[in-house]
């Protein structure tokens, strides 16, 4: 009795152990359906992988918490998910090498206040956060409103907006105060590569296909009609996703 009563606490730990790290890794679609991401855009493959190794991740995690799983059976998933974890790592760190350096047009809202020189340029190393990174200058004078009102939007090759979230923000290229952005001020620009992630965080299939797509930045204020329009038409497609996978669930065509 004690012995079986080890075994199962000797599961139990076991499966809560292999848990960590992808419990917040929400339903995201299969493997296979992550396949179908196209790898010919300005990001290659590291859409299609990310969103391929997040979605076995989410499978490995379903099956370590299917009912009626044998001490065994628990052993071979638990080993699987190891495998699969170097596997992704590996993969990644290989297909973000690709990106670093990469041109990504950068655009600004007209009547925003801020010049752009050049083209951005991916940064990324080792497992950190994957940034597009380019220079400007002020305009005018940013209130403290105007620069929390302030987004780095990735458009889409159809002119959508992959994400409306906080998207990116602006340094002062001499490293003064944040509060003091005044007319003349030469500043550095880092938008978000929401790619590439070594930790399954909800990357799904089709917020990957978005960003495979990605076509250029453009540097919005939150505040005016034409970002409203963006996260409007964004909704709405995120909408109709979620639709078509109800849709494919209760088997309609």
């Amino acid at each position: 009795m004690k012995k079986t009563i080890k075994k199962y606490f000797a599961l139990v730990a076991m499966i809560a152990f292999a848990a960590i790290g992808i419990t917040s890794c929400g339903s995201s679609g299969s493997a296979d359906e992550a396949d179908e991401i196209p790898v010919d855009g300005l990001l290659g493959d590291v859409p299609m992988l990310t969103a391929k190794y997040c979605n076995k991740i989410v499978d490995l995690r379903n099956q370590l918490f299917s009912a009626g799983l044998t001490e065994e059976e628990a052993k071979k998933i638990n080993e699987e998910f190891k495998k699969t974890q170097e596997e992704r790592d590996a993969k990644l760190l290989l297909a973000r090498e690709t990106l670093n350096g990469k041109e990504i047009p950068v655009e600004v809202q007209n009547g925003y206040g801020v010049s752009v020189s050049g083209n951005m340029k991916i940064e990324c190393e080792g497992k950190g956060s994957i940034y597009a990174v380019g220079k400007g200058e002020l305009l005018k004078d940013f209130s403290n409103e105007d620069i929390l009102s302030r987004t780095i939007v990735p458009i889409d090759t159809d002119g959508k907006a992959i994400s409306t979230k906080s998207n990116g923000f602006f340094e002062k290229e001499d490293g003064g105060s944040l509060l003091d952005y005044k007319k003349g001020n030469k500043i550095v620009i880092k938008a978000y590569v929401s790619v590439g992630q070594f930790s399954a965080s909800s990357k799904n299939t089709n917020e990957m296909k978005r960003w495979a797509k990605l076509a250029k930045y453009v540097i919005m204020d939150t505040r005016s009609d034409e970002f409203k329009k963006l996260k409007d038409q964004l909704e709405a497609d995120k909408k109709a996703e979620e639709i078509e996978a109800a849709k494919k669930i209760v088997g309609e065509n």
